[in-house]
């Protein structure tokens, strides 16, 4: 009881942000709940407003210091050390809240693993952010067997796959199993009852669709019961796929769609920038929304 009380007192008067993430018109893309003066928030303060908030994910910036930040990311379920929608709308508040005179503002998130920068800029729907994830790291690809049987669980044959292709781990921060499918369209299940186990065990957090012909991404509690509507952290991986089998080009913007089949279509674009060591860093740009802000003003008595 005491704690669900101190919860109350360490979030009365707090502002939040409501954003839509990978669009150019509100209403449509990924919405994103900020949290801009969240340093003395804990865990579990985190994790009930997220919940409260019902989007797919909030931000929680915790000690900004000029253009650098601290930032927590959590979903309904779990922090997550690495998110892209949150941090491209993060970065696009602040620049509002901090830089609303200027075009450009460059932005450093400092996350639970990694760091990442942010570029915002200015325009007439709101602004456009392009981040860099940094380097995408390969993991396993599964063969014949191991694809065969995790497909079962997501109502896809060997025969969806794209011709040559394997479902293969591919992470800038949070690691995905990027599944290549030819002609799915929507009929592929983003998860199932028993699926989390099974992307551990080859080193994946969640699984990610990618319908090779179309560029559509999908992606979703593993359970299977929420799709995700825009994921930038899925896209970034996507891009280094297409990019490595030589279906895209480097230094390509690459146009992924998501959220069409939820009603709320999405456009996420992905570049992989050489760099002079041969590495490719991989950029991923959205536009971002201001829909509402807020204020808390829970009671106490509304915890007890």
């Amino acid at each position: 009881m005491d704690q669900l009380c101190n919860m109350k007192n360490n979030i009365a008067s707090t502002p939040y942000y409501h954003v839509d993430v990978f669009s150019a018109e509100p209403f449509s893309g990924n919405g994103l709940i900020v949290f801009t003066e969240a340093d003395h928030f804990s865990d579990a303060v985190m994790q009930v407003l997220t919940q409260e908030m019902r989007q797919f994910e909030s931000i929680f910036l915790q000690d900004i210091r000029g253009h650098v930040v601290r930032a927590r990311i959590f979903t309904c379920e779990e922090e997550l050390n690495f998110a892209g929608h949150p941090v491209l709308g993060a970065a696009a508040v602040l620049h509002d809240l901090l830089r609303g005179g200027d075009v450009f503002a460059d932005w450093v998130f400092e996350l639970n693993e990694k760091t990442v920068t942010v570029t915002t800029e200015r325009k007439a729907h709101g602004y456009d952010a392009v981040m860099n994830q940094g380097k995408a790291v390969f993991g396993r690809e599964l063969n014949a067997d191991e694809a065969g049987a995790l497909l079962t669980c997501i109502d896809v044959r060997l025969d969806d796959l794209y011709p040559g292709l394997y479902p293969t781990v591919v992470s800038t921060g949070l690691p995905y199993l990027i599944v290549p499918l030819r002609d799915n369209g929507f009929r592929a299940a983003i998860g199932a009852p028993g699926l989390e186990e099974k992307l551990h065990a080859f080193g994946a957090h969640f699984i990610g669709l990618l319908d090779v012909d179309t560029r559509s991404i999908r992606t979703g509690n593993n359970d299977g019961l929420v799709e995700d509507i825009a994921t930038g952290s899925l896209a970034g991986p996507s891009g280094a796929f297409l990019v490595a089998h030589g279906l895209e080009q480097a230094g390509a913007v690459i146009e992924f769609r998501q959220g069409r089949n939820l009603g709320r279509d999405s456009k996420l674009y992905v570049t992989l920038t050489p760099g002079p060591d041969g590495s490719m860093d991989v950029m991923v740009r959205g536009g971002v929304c201001k829909i509402a802000r807020g204020v808390m003003e829970a009671g106490v008595d509304s915890f007890v």
